[in-house]
């Protein structure tokens, strides 16, 4: 037990460097067991038409986040505006998606909002929370919703009742949760006032506590953020069908609702593992949705083999498209790495991680 305890402990303080060569590992891993299918789509026409869709898509996706992000901190009555929600959001996207520091895009967010708002640091940081939690209720939405679209042969496979059954749960319970949180007597609980009594967490939950007391009075606010979470995931997972469409993959691809169906599950998956932007994950899990849906209607003339090279392909050129909107943020990136550092210096983070 104690041989497990080291490794674990010793895999904790070296994974900030080796989660690149892990990701890095993956994706080769991917292209080598792929390497024929991927050979043959590359070498077949492609749709620069629907690649700019899936760019505009991505890119449009990516600014509805900021904009959600800047309404949570707008209605808490901050000095913050539209170009602050864009530089610090930017900079959150790309630390968590390319910097290879300890921290993650959305602690970088909140620490260096915290320190821009020195008032109330506690929900300033909050917020960035927040923003995260209501992203991914629209995901799992977007995919639950997806389920009334989707040809009854699909939904008789077990992988693919499960997910529908986490997505269906994740849904449920996040409404529930968001009513809940928007009641009067939530932020006085016992069970709240025990989280805040927590080490390292329990200042941020305070902080969420004192910011629902403000969305309390204004809940249209949260709404239209749960809107614009929905419209920003359908912009997103859109453009894997689009990318689908530019590369040819044809009937190896599932149709539109299957991958509104599907994917979210691979990017939930991507989230969890603890690798960069979730490269090497997020391939290898809309490849084996490609597999599953293929699988689940036994689509004539395709193999698994080739949904699944059509599925890592697809998403390749997702990640390009993301890749390209993220090398864009760069700027803003490089003009604030001092600011980066003496922010996380003064939060308790070590100044190397900015650098």
């Amino acid at each position: 037990m104690r041989f497990w305890r080291l490794a674990i402990q010793r895999l904790k303080q070296n994974w900030t460097w080796l989660k690149w060569p892990v990701a890095l590992l993956l994706l080769a891993y991917l292209f080598y067991s792929n390497r024929h299918d991927l050979a043959r789509l590359a070498a077949g026409p492609i749709s620069w038409f629907y690649l700019v869709v899936a760019f505009v898509l991505c890119t449009g996706a990516m600014m509805l986040t900021f904009y959600r992000w800047y309404l949570l901190v707008w209605a808490q009555d901050f000095p913050f505006t539209l170009r602050d929600a864009l530089r610090l959001g930017y900079i959150g996207y790309l630390w968590g998606y390319v910097a290879p520091g300890s921290a993650g895009g959305d602690v970088v967010k909140a620490v260096m909002i915290a320190h821009e708002q020195k008032s109330r640091k506690g929900v300033a940081a909050a917020t960035v929370l927040l923003d995260r939690i209501l992203g991914v209720l629209a995901l799992f939405m977007v995919g639950a919703l997806a389920t009334f679209f989707q040809d009854q042969r699909l939904l008789h496979n077990g992988v693919i009742r499960f997910c529908v059954a986490l997505l269906w749960t994740g849904s449920a319970g996040g409404v529930v949760g968001l009513i809940v949180m928007l009641h009067p007597a939530f932020p006085r609980s016992r069970i709240l006032r025990r989280l805040v009594r927590l080490p390292k967490v329990g200042r941020l939950i305070g902080g969420l506590v004192n910011a629902v007391l403000l969305y309390q009075q204004r809940r249209a606010v949260l709404v239209v953020t749960v809107l614009i979470s929905l419209v920003g995931h359908f912009a997103t997972l859109s453009s894997f069908y689009y990318c689908a469409l530019a590369i040819n993959a044809g009937n190896a691809a599932p149709n539109y609702w299957t991958q509104l169906l599907l994917i979210p599950i691979a990017e939930l998956f991507a989230f969890i593992v603890p690798v960069p932007g979730g490269i090497g994950v997020l391939e290898g899990g809309v490849g084996k949705c490609y597999g599953l849906a293929n699988e689940a209607l036994g689509v004539v003339g395709v193999t698994a083999a080739q949904a699944v090279g059509a599925g890592v392909a697809a998403a390749l050129a997702n990640r390009m498209a993301t890749i390209i909107i993220v090398a864009i943020g760069a700027g803003y990136y490089m003009t604030a790495r001092s600011e980066i550092g003496q922010a996380l210096t003064e939060s308790g983070e070590p100044k190397s991680s900015a650098t």
